[in-house]
């Protein structure tokens, strides 16, 4: 990740000015007419969501796995420079669709990370404040065979991951940290075949690290019954995409953003008779989250 990005002693924003303010003009009844014969067409960009788990997947699968359409963002970008610090072939080129996306080219490595430290000089992964790539990373590198640190921005070691480290633990992974959150170490073994269950009362991503890894890992993984309802259709999302994802290589197209796309399509039915917005490579109903206002 580009340390260059950050401020000095990683408080980034805090200084930073506002914007300036943006007038936003309503459209006059003329204008919203002719959108009845010249629609306005947005093409969302991909999916943060899928685009690391994805990676994941891709990495730990055996042979080579394109990426088409996924998202370039500091959460993606992160999660790529983290897989090259495990010596994960990685490879990112321009999308010629889409300046927001890229096409990540990734050389799987059949469940056996390349690098790891020891325990008096860890492997050091730096996440920033990218919530997926901090869990997703803490199961997949026990399967590792050395230690590594995970760290991010100060915020980033306030939010929580006490479900998914007692989880590991229970699966027979060392982790230690003195509040079960970032930064903590984590002593990869391999494959350690068990179950667990993990809560997603706190973040389905809880869930998602471990399904992602469980395929490498020999876990079983499941979530208890009455689990938070807002956080199933994150989970379901992984488990759709372990079935669906090339894990032995091929390439994998990423679905558009659900979320970024909700809005437009919520200006359409603000204006049933017109539909003034033509949303490209993203229409409803998917059956993910981020789809449900």
């Amino acid at each position: 990740f580009d340390s260059a990005f950050w401020p000095p002693g990683g408080n980034f924003g805090a200084d930073m000015p506002l914007p300036e303010l943006i007038e936003i003009v309503p459209l006059s009844k003329e204008q919203l007419r002719s959108f009845q014969w010249k629609k306005a067409e947005i093409m969302v960009p991909g999916s943060k969501s899928i685009t690391n788990r994805a990676i994941v997947l891709a990495a730990l699968g055996k042979g080579e796995v394109i990426l088409k359409g996924a998202l370039w963002s500091e959460d993606t970008e992160a999660m790529v420079e983290c897989m090259k610090r495990l010596g994960i072939e990685v490879d990112v080129a321009v999308d010629p669709e889409l300046d927001a996306n890229r096409i990540i080219t990734i050389q799987g490595c059949n469940g056996q990370l390349p690098k790891g430290g020891t325990e008096a000089a860890p492997l050091e992964l730096f996440v920033a404040n990218a919530g997926t790539a901090a869990r997703f990373l803490s199961a997949m590198v026990c399967l590792g065979h050395g230690v590594y640190r995970i760290s991010g921005v100060p915020r980033m070691h306030e939010r929580p991951q006490k479900e998914l480290i007692e989880a590991l633990r229970k699966l027979g992974y060392r982790v230690d940290t003195p509040n079960n959150k970032l930064p903590a170490l984590f002593f990869g073994k391999g494959p350690v075949r068990g179950s667990v269950t993990v809560s997603v009362e706190d973040s389905s991503q809880f869930a998602s690290a471990l399904l992602l890894s469980s395929r490498a890992g020999e876990w079983d993984v499941s979530i208890p019954a009455g689990a938070n309802p807002d956080e199933l259709p994150y989970v379901e999302m992984t488990r759709e995409l372990l079935k669906a994802f090339p894990h032995n290589g091929g390439e994998f197209q990423i679905e558009a953003d659900a979320s970024s796309a909700s809005y437009f399509h919520a200006v359409n039915a603000l204006f049933g008779r017109i539909q003034p917005v033509k949303v490209l490579a993203c229409q409803p109903p998917k059956c993910k989250g981020g789809t449900g206002w």
